[in-house]
């Protein structure tokens, strides 16, 4: 169908049709005639369609209302009169994208699927979502995503409870988001950013259902709703449906108006909670930000990346490194936030001695007035616009989605949606502010003008968790003791109601609303890759054909199997120096100049490669990851030779920036990737894979990265030896791996010739852990991580990734999600373990014990006759996300590496179909091996690691 401007379709007016070249589709906008709510579609015949409502939301306080009613109106509707229709969706859909997003001024629900009648399923269930969603009738929605006073009877101590509440008491343990809070706090006090749009967990508790309704009903409401459509839409259906839904509403005249902050200078100070282990010497965190200017600078925003980026986007950058030879930090970071109203820039100073802020911000002053004076380098800027130019043209999953969001920074403030979206004259006229002295003018503006400047500073305790507890336990007290006889009486009734409605099942005719696809619409047929193997020079190279629109994706693999456990845990670091260090033929900062000019991406990774059917053997690999335009393909070679090659490793002192960087992002990912270090520490037990894996990104290398930022001057020169000597051997053609996708095949013969034969390894190592079966790590966090694990005890089958799903979504996400308060949960059964896990997890000793409890629960979903096939759709989804042309090729290196043969991933995908109750309950013994043997991991803070003192735990901090 022809769209032309002045159309009436379904309910809607077309108002501008565009041919957008750079999108290669056309930008249809449309305006609903009864509402105004306002529709874009990008048509680009795209197989992928997506659906997205957004609202204008603008939080009043920081009880986090908007993310509270995000969750909630995904727990059941008027048509669809289910309590989790977001799980069941999960469970039955051939879904590409299934989530919804609340940011500081607006609200998402997105969903997207290959599949026209599923895509119609997704996007039906989500309008009835949002706009006649159970909210309005039942508060227990409320208490279970928000907060309630939990009390299990009348003796016990009263707790807050919500999966919301407990969601951003992880958030905010992490010093990034209390730096990013604080600075929205102090730079934005009289609008809406001022607000924690996530909801502060001190906050929360003041929220009531009242406010929460009364926030609903003004804002969701068709009028103040921006829709998008893209790809191949059924589109007669699709407007349809939403005019269906829209046309119950009257137009409503409010209008949401976000209030433009007058920039102003200030100076707040906040605190982060760190370990006493750790301590608070050189913890300080210096923060400087400033309003840039409104959402319509887009050149500016872009600029102020850009800027960020050649003056502290490493630590050779000219800002970043005045400040680190001075000795006054550890790190430094710049960025910009392009997506708000009024966007702003914030540049933190990490890891300082609060003494020296005074110092540190004459020195950023004083330097940034030198670059404006005698100009920045060019040809750093030119670099750092190359580089952010290959991000934001590369295509990246889910491409429909992220074209939604970056339309909204402007869309939302009823600006072009296609502002962000085309990039050619924003980059014209950022290349002219090379010349022109636009940069310079730029860098006076934000970091030399000091008179609406911005000053936080962030300072470390170690008693800051456990005042917080304190003070939420004295605030619980102070509240109860005021409770009358019928006060108590009645937060014991909504307690045991909440519970009562949270342990009913739906019932058959409540889940027969919900639209399910039928078995048939799934192909037998596997999603395959294109992968030719070749033998050329003594290498294996793979090529995987792929649209990649002239850019070529480049991987290394050098296999490692002559390293033990502990030297690669000790190699880990490694790849943390590659490329950042200088060479023999470029200084560190020349080198990462060049790299940036002419290579897309460039970077260095130890990973491990795991065989099918070998737990017992593994293949540990150093990868090196590049993408570049066919035309840059012998440069980047030529560099990489020389990274790999020419490294100079005598450079201590850039190395001991780099590894207590290092050392303060292991620090952070425990607190934020708790999961992950549980995980790996409970799975080491039970394969090769493993054990490398544990030892190379697990609490093994945690802890090795701390040990050497702590005991540098003793240690480093052992560890640099080891990198030497095994970098030169294992950079070879005997030991590599080369993967190429890309349109056409490419000439690899003049790559591989500049490496020398070297000594054939072994194609894979046997490794067994040393992690004690019982791990407790410390950390300083107001909510924590619990796993359990162990070996299967019996054959892997390809059913058994449905008998995880169906206990991912149909036991744990009600008794550790919906019960527990946890933000997330999941179980997984793969070829060699099973392993269960909780995130963001207030009680992680409870939730050991709900893992233990899988087996029955299956048992009584076999015996009640639920629809399997439901879960077999959802579990053939899991097997085929949404992929870049990048992506692509990551994964069939990875079915490569694996064995795995395309008569294999048909069996996988037959066993899959075929599966049914007497394959589920064949399960069940390793689920009860699990139970009774299982390897724990508990991640958290003490109070929590000393309630699962019962599982025999071995604390570490």
């Amino acid at each position: 169908m022809s769209l032309t401007a002045g159309m009436k379709l379904h309910g809607f007016t077309v108002d501008r049709v565009r041919k957008v070249e750079e999108l290669s589709a056309n930008l249809v906008e449309m305006s609903h005639d009864k509402t105004g709510a306002q529709l874009v579609w990008v048509d680009n015949g795209e197989s992928n369609k997506l659906f997205s409502i957004a609202f204008k939301t603008l939080p009043e306080d920081s009880t986090g209302v908007f993310h509270i009613l995000e969750h909630s109106v995904l727990c059941g509707s008027d048509k669809f009169p289910v309590k989790e229709p977001f799980v069941e969706l999960l469970k039955s859909s051939m879904n590409t994208f299934l989530n919804a997003m609340t940011f500081p001024d607006k609200t998402m629900y997105p969903v997207s699927s290959r599949n026209d009648q599923d895509f119609m399923n997704l996007t039906e269930v989500y309008l009835d979502a949002v706009f006649a969603p159970a909210i309005r009738t039942n508060r227990n929605i409320f208490y279970q995503e928000g907060w309630h006073i939990e009390m299990d009877g009348p003796d016990a101590t009263p707790t807050y409870k919500g999966v919301v509440f407990n969601e951003m008491k992880g958030a905010m343990s992490s010093v990034d988001e209390v730096i990013m809070e604080g600075m929205l706090a102090a730079a934005y006090p009289d609008t809406c950013y001022g607000f924690n749009s996530g909801g502060d967990p001190r906050v929360i508790p003041e929220l009531t259902y009242e406010k929460y309704m009364s926030m609903y009903n003004r804002y969701y409401h068709p009028s103040n709703s921006r829709i998008w459509l893209d790809g191949a839409v059924p589109l007669d259906r699709v407007l349809t449906m939403i005019d269906e839904y829209l046309s119950r509403f009257e137009r409503s005249d409010e209008k949401h108006v976000i209030a433009m902050q007058q920039p102003h200078a200030c100076e707040k100070t906040q605190y982060y909670e760190v370990s006493e282990a750790d301590g608070t010497d050189n913890k300080a965190m210096l923060t400087l930000g400033k309003i840039i200017g409104t959402w319509q600078d887009v050149t500016r925003c872009y600029a102020a990346d850009i800027l960020a980026d050649a003056i502290a986007g490493s630590n050779e950058a000219p800002l970043k490194r005045a400040v680190m030879s001075a000795g006054l930090c550890q790190d430094m970071h710049m960025e910009a936030e392009s997506s708000i109203a009024q966007p702003g820039m914030m540049l933190t100073v990490k890891n300082i001695d609060p003494a020296n802020a005074p110092a540190i911000r004459e020195l950023i002053r004083k330097t940034c007035l030198e670059l404006c004076e005698k100009g920045l380098d060019k040809t750093d800027l030119m670099a750092s616009i190359n580089r952010y130019e290959f991000r934001v043209r590369e295509p990246n999953e889910p491409a429909g989605l992220m074209r939604n969001i970056m339309a909204l920074n402007t869309w939302l403030h009823d600006g072009d949606p296609l502002t962000y979206l085309v990039y050619d004259e924003a980059f014209a006229e950022l290349r002219a502010m090379v010349d022109n002295g636009g940069f310079e003018k730029l860098l006076y503006e934000l970091l030399v003008k000091e008179d609406d400047l911005v000053v936080l500073h962030t300072l470390p305790s170690t008693t800051l968790g456990e005042e917080m507890r304190a003070e939420e336990a004295a605030k619980l007290e102070a509240i109860s003791a005021k409770w009358t006889d019928e006060d108590k009486a009645a937060v014991l009734k909504l307690n045991e109601e909440l519970h009562a409605w949270q342990q009913t099942a739906d019932s058959p005719e409540q889940l027969a609303t919900l639209p399910v696809l039928d078995l048939s619409e799934v192909s037998p047929d596997p999603m395959l890759l294109h992968t030719e193997e070749t033998e050329v020079d003594g290498a294996t190279v793979l090529y995987h054909k792929a649209a990649t629109n002239g850019i070529v994706h480049l991987s290394y693999y050098f296999r490692l199997t002559d390293c033990t456990l502990a030297e690669l845990t000790a190699l880990k670091g490694l790849d943390s120096l590659l490329g950042k260090l200088p060479t023999k033929k470029h200084t560190a900062a020349e080198l990462q100049q060049t790299i940036k000019l002419h290579l897309g991406r460039l970077f260095f990774t130890l990973e491990n490669k795991e065989k099918a059917k070998c737990p017992d053997t593994t293949t540990p690999v150093l990868r090196v990851v590049c993408s570049v335009m066919a035309d840059k393909i012998d440069l980047a070679k030529d560099l990489i030779h020389e990274i790999l090659t020419e490294t100079d490793f005598t450079q201590v002192e850039k190395i001991r920036e780099i590894v207590l960087q290092q050392a303060e992002h292991a620090r952070q990912f425990c607190i934020g990737g708790g999961h992950v270090l549980a995980l790996k520490a409970a799975l080491s037990h039970y394969s090769a894979a493993g054990a490398a894996e544990e030892a190379m990104q697990g609490y093994t290398s945690v802890k090795h990265g701390l040990d050497l930022a702590a005991n540098f001057d003793e240690k480093i020169g052992e560890v640099v030896a080891l990198a030497e000597s095994k970098l030169a051997a294992a950079i070879c053609k005997t030991r590599l791996v080369l993967s190429v996708t890309a349109n056409e095949p490419v000439d690899v013969a003049p790559i591989l010739a500049d490496y020398p034969a070297g000594t054939p390894v072994a194609p894979a190592a046997a490794y067994v852990t040393d992690v004690p079966m019982k791990r407790g790590i410390r950390i300083p966090a107001q909510i924590g991580y619990g796993v359990l694990a162990s070996d299967l005890g019996c054959e892997w089958d390809e059913s058994g990734r449905v008998a995880a799903n169906i206990l991912s979504l149909g036991y744990l996400w009600n008794v550790i999600r919906v019960q527990g308060g946890a933000y997330g949960c999941g179980l997984r059964l793969g070829p060699n373990a099973a392993a269960a896990y909780s995130y963001r997890d207030p009680t992680p000793a409870r939730s050991l014990q709900m893992y233990r409890g899988a087996a029955d629960f299956l048992r009584e979903f076999v015996a009640s006759g639920e629809r399997i096939d439901k879960f077999v759709i959802s579990t053939i989804s899991e097997t085929e996300p949404l992929m870049s042309p990048r992506d692509e090729g990551a994964v069939a290196d990875g079915r490569w590496f694996s064995g795995r043969t395309e008569d294999d991933l048909r069996q996988q995908r037959a066993q899959i179909l075929a599966t049914d109750g007497e394959k589920l309950l064949s399960w069940c013994a390793s689920l009860e091996h699990m139970a009774a043997t299982g390897a724990v991991a508990v991640v958290a803070h003490d109070e929590a690691l000393k309630a699962c003192e019962a599982e025999g735990i071995e604390i570490a901090e």
